[in-house]
């Protein structure tokens, strides 16, 4: 294998010359450079594209959204300057509020049983039991189905006189009251979100060291002090990665509300998202659109640094 004298031999300590690909591949930069400081160079370049696509779909998109938020603008006509209007606007709007009032009852209600559920699926699944992968399979099913599909099917499942009601002997209008709208997308979400907590647990469940467990047990631990002395203790990273998973995907809830309810019944499921829709796409109040996105990036922000503050997840990681 040929190698260029001309550049300078890495100094691994054991006097090995690098590949003559990576040597012809070097020579496209200057002499000069230390071999290992172009390879870092050429390995970045091969980075862009990924940071490229990150700033054109991620970064633009936000910041115009800020700068659009200062602004009135409907698309066909010159944007407007208001400055803090919109915000203000939004203060004093009692949509605005009732849309935040409904994002967060669902994340409260959905988060919360979706882990109690998910985390007692991990727990059962994580025993050698007969059939366990099958049973895990079953319970991650719906995570991966079409949330367009499954709010369909649920629509139908929760009519009044559908099979749901049917079954239970009960005649609730799940969908179509204020009552109840909510609570139906709540049922929805939990069944198809159950999975992926269950699966998220279950790797917390297996890094978990069974000689704890059996040093805990010759102490004479029941399941009870199992799980609150070792189980849960370990599992906070796993719980903090739960939650911030949970008010991101609460706090931009789009697809149930707009299939199963579209809202209503008077914006009793009209969540910020879709409210974000109906400002921007349906009435191209784009400004205020932008604004109620700022607002609600603001809150998703303060909510996870209050969930990392009280689960302390650095000084977990570090202990």
């Amino acid at each position: 294998m040929s190698y260029d004298a001309t550049l300078p031999s890495p100094s691994n300590g054991q006097g090995q010359r690098p590949p003559a690909r990576m040597s012809r591949l070097a020579k496209l930069w200057p002499g000069n450079w230390r071999y290992y400081d172009r390879m870092k160079l050429i390995g970045f370049l091969f980075t862009v594209p990924t940071l490229l696509f990150f700033l054109v779909f991620s970064i633009y998109p936000v910041m115009s959204a800020l700068v659009m938020s200062f602004f009135r603008f409907d698309l066909f006509t010159p944007m407007e300057w208001l400055g803090l209007g919109n915000y203000i606007s939004l203060a004093h709007d009692k949509f605005f509020w009732q849309a935040v009032k409904v994002t967060l009852t669902y994340t409260a209600t959905f988060g919360p049983i979706s882990w109690v559920i998910g985390f007692a699926l991990a727990v059962l699944i994580k025993e050698k039991i007969a059939g366990r992968g099958f049973f895990r399979s079953v319970f991650f099913a719906p995570t991966i189905l079409s949330a367009v599909a499954m709010a369909t099917a649920w629509s139908l499942l929760l009519r009044k006189n559908g099979p749901i009601n049917a079954t239970l002997g009960i005649s609730i209008p799940w969908l179509t009251t204020q009552a109840t709208a909510l609570w139906g997308i709540v049922l929805m979400s939990v069944w198809q979100g159950v999975g992926w907590f269950m699966v998220v647990f279950l790797a917390g469940l297996q890094g978990i060291p069974d000689e704890y467990y059996e040093a805990a047990k010759i102490d004479g631990a029941n399941a009870w002090q199992l799980l609150r002395g070792i189980t849960l203790p370990l599992m906070r990273p796993i719980f903090a990665l739960v939650v911030i998973q949970t008010i991101i995907g609460g706090m931009k809830v789009f697809t149930p509300m707009f299939i199963m309810t579209g809202g209503g019944p008077n914006n009793a499921t009209r969540s910020l998202a879709m409210l974000i829709y109906h400002e921007g796409l349906r009435d191209l109040r784009m400004g205020r659109a932008s604004a109620i996105s700022m607002a609600a990036f603001v809150f998703i922000l303060i909510l996870t640094i209050v969930q990392l503050r009280l689960f302390r997840v650095r000084e977990a990681i570090d202990e």
